[in-house]
């Protein structure tokens, strides 16, 4: 028996998760606990991972990009990890974990760097503009859109 698609399945351009959460002061001591809360909320590790080879990659993501300013390559990240943390990660579980942050629209690739995609109405390398446009602006949109389904809806079932 084949497996039947709902029709609707071709329109899906993206897939958000974001978990809301507490921000308690604790977590805004150290950029460890700030990685975790952000892999966490943004849907990077899952509420009972015990893996902590995202933030292996996120650190070595941020302090390569945003203080040392330099677009790292997966080569890069992999070496900043070994020399920081005496931890082997393969190229390949680093390119996945940075191909997560690409789906999301917060990284690019180019010519095997990997970059802030910037918004582009606003100043390089800053993060939260970038999450404001490539993930903010289209969760809204998708919001929106649901709301005025559920409208429809509502005016469908009440006839």
């Amino acid at each position: 028996m084949q497996k039947e698609e709902f029709p609707e399945s071709g329109l899906v351009r993206k897939t958000f998760i974001i978990r809301q959460m507490d921000l308690p002061p604790s977590v805004k001591l150290t950029k460890r606990s700030l990685l975790r809360w952000f892999a966490l909320s943004f849907g990077l590790i899952s509420s009972g991972e015990s893996r902590n080879t995202v933030l292996l990659v996120l650190d070595a993501l941020f302090s390569l990009l945003l203080a040392a300013k330099a677009p790292p390559s997966t080569t890069d990240i992999r070496d900043f990890i070994k020399a920081k943390y005496q931890n082997k990660i393969s190229e390949k579980l680093i390119r996945y974990h940075l191909n997560r942050l690409i789906d999301s629209g917060m990284l690019v690739r180019r010519k095997a760097r990997y970059f802030i995609n910037n918004n582009p109405y606003a100043e390089p390398n800053n993060l939260k503009e970038s999450f404001a446009h490539w993930f903010k602006q289209p969760a809204n949109t998708a919001m929106n859109d649901i709301e005025a389904v559920l409208v429809s809806l509502s005016e469908a079932y009440g006839k």
